[in-house]
């Protein structure tokens, strides 16, 4: 009788995120595809994983039960690429993922010297310009030279909206800030006034351009996140566009719709939603 194959050993299910990328590392027993992984081959996933968890975010509805779980189940992929590049540091002995968390907590406390010292600060906009007072001391401390321009080293990975409002926190960081919101609005106002008063094509988008910026700042000045408010606004656009959509087919296609129609299927599609627009 022909002997039986012998099955391959079970690796213990891990109970942790860690202990997981752990096993599927490990040489020998681990998983082919993971173990031929680098920081660069991952870079792409870091990426998409991020962008899922802005989508989540745009979508989330709080104490909604499905939009705290996509929200969680995001919120753990993108975790688990974290936790894969502390875990290829750690295969190659030069850190691993507690190093991580003890350079954050500890970057954390010196920051925030208002809540783990004695320092006092009046309000947000003063822990921000304190924030970059203590990251120069830093680079001094670590015998770095200070960065020579405030607006220089903005990651070129970033979109250009996220380019905005990192330009207006940097300058928030040193003082160089409206007062108060009702000033950035009148920016606003000031700056589409003056792209209706233009007419030639470069000033137009220049023009355009300041009106875009000023917006960003309003909104970071608001508390607004203008990437989840246009990733909420294009979700309710498709949901409502889908309706105008169905009505046409209903009535034999788009040729067979006026725009008037289009418009009144479009407002019915807007008084079925619970945000109470206008």
């Amino acid at each position: 009788m022909a002997a039986s194959p012998i099955g391959k050993a079970m690796t213990p299910t891990p109970t942790t995120l860690q202990a997981l990328m752990s096993a599927l590392r490990k040489p020998g027993s681990g998983c082919p595809w993971d173990l031929k992984q680098d920081h660069q081959t991952l870079a792409k996933y870091l990426r998409e994983e991020a962008a899922e968890v802005l989508d989540a975010l745009a979508a989330h509805v709080q104490d909604d039960e499905p939009s705290e779980a996509h929200l969680r189940e995001e919120l753990g992929d993108l975790w688990l690429q974290v936790v894969f590049h502390a875990q290829m540091a750690a295969d190659r002995g030069a850190w691993d993922l507690h190093d991580v968390e003890a350079d954050i907590v500890a970057k954390l406390v010196r920051r925030h010297p208002h809540v783990f010292g004695s320092e006092t600060v009046g309000g947000a906009e003063q822990v921000l310009v304190n924030w970059e007072a203590i990251k120069q001391e830093e680079r001094a401390a670590n015998g770095l030279a200070p960065e020579r321009r405030l607006l220089e080293g903005i990651p070129a990975s970033l979109s250009p909206m996220e380019e905005a409002i990192e330009i207006g926190q940097l300058c928030a960081k040193v003082g160089f800030e409206w007062p108060d919101i009702e000033g950035v609005l009148d920016k606003v106002v000031e700056e589409i006034a003056e792209l209706q008063a233009e007419s030639s094509e470069l000033r137009v988008e220049e023009e355009f351009g300041d009106v875009i910026f000023s917006l960003m700042q309003w909104a970071r000045k608001k508390g607004v996140d203008p990437d989840r408010a246009l990733r909420r606004q294009m979700q309710r656009f498709k949901g409502r566009f889908e309706k105008v959509e169905d009505d046409a087919k209903a009535s034999g296609g788009w040729d067979q719709r006026t725009l008037e129609q289009m418009e009144a299927a479009w407002q019915a599609a807007k008084k079925s939603t619970d945000s109470g627009e206008k």
